[in-house]
């Protein structure tokens, strides 16, 4: 996964033939803090952003026209912040209909959703894979293992991921060679690849093993 504006249209093209499956990463639920244009007002300030009111056709058609510039150049798209819309049912049945939409307008490239487990039932064949963000390790209350609770709970997540058939991939967060030995046999243990980075996502190798391949 790459964010498009860094990536131009060459340097894409020398990944995927290197047999690289990149991803444009695509924001459906909120926007930078600066950007009113389309915000419903209410911010998050652990990303300092704003979260989009989803039933606004000047947001689809944003959304489209992103869609339409970057299919021809990436493989699919990354879906993020589609759990910003679980808390109102108007927005759900929004973020539903607009996910729906983006795979009317990529055809057939691959869709990957971040998380968004509370809409991926009603999305089953839209979606193609998913992606269990900090899976077994956190940042966000100090770089951590998570505790036998929380790896239940994403546990969880998986055996539903597969249930619905998607691809599943997880990402996880790490600061010391323990934390990421963990991270990488659990999910080594369970057939889900992973990517294991810092919060900030500026290792661009990060700590993946050399036995397992995922979108980039």
């Amino acid at each position: 996964m790459v964010q498009p504006g860094h990536f131009k249209a060459d340097r894409v093209q020398w990944l995927q033939q290197r047999g690289v499956q990149v991803l444009a990463y695509l924001s459906l639920g909120e926007v930078e803090a600066t950007d009113s244009t389309w915000a419903n007002g209410v911010y998050s300030p652990e990303w300092n952003t704003r979260l989009v009111d989803l039933t606004s056709p000047v947001w689809r058609a944003q959304v489209q026209d992103q869609v339409m510039r970057q299919k021809g150049i990436f493989d699919g798209f990354f879906l993020d912040t589609l759990e910003s819309a679980i808390d109102d049912p108007r927005q759900v049945r929004a973020m539903l209909k607009l996910v729906r939409l983006v795979r009317q307008w990529a055809g057939p490239k691959y869709l990957m959703a971040n998380r968004g487990f509370e809409l991926l039932r009603r999305l089953r064949g839209t979606i193609n894979g998913v992606l269990i963000e900090a899976f077994s390790t956190t940042w966000a209350d100090g770089y951590r293992p998570y505790t036998r609770q929380e790896l239940t709970y994403t546990g969880e997540l998986l055996k539903q991921a597969k249930r619905l058939k998607l691809d599943v991939y997880a990402l996880d967060y790490a600061d010391s060679p323990s934390q990421r030995r963990f991270a990488m046999r659990r999910a080594l243990s369970l057939g889900v690849p992973t990517f294991v980075t810092n919060r900030e996502l500026s290792l661009p190798k990060g700590y993946l093993p050399t036995t397992q391949t995922a979108p980039y």
